[in-house]
């Protein structure tokens, strides 16, 4: 049986990221982080929804 998890996370800046750089960077991070674990799969890409990152 799979279980999925839908992870919820504040789109919040990255602090001190320097003007006209993308704010978010720590997406990407946490995208490679859960695709690197052996007993997770990312089913789809993350996107922002209301002020909030959900990523897949």
């Amino acid at each position: 049986m799979d279980i999925v998890v839908e992870i919820h996370v504040p789109l919040r800046e990255a602090p001190g990221a320097p003007e006209g750089s993308y704010p978010f960077p720590w997406i990407d991070q946490v995208e490679d982080f859960l695709a690197e674990q052996e007993a997770a799969e990312v089913h789809d890409d993350g996107e922002e929804y209301d002020g909030v990152f959900l990523g897949g």
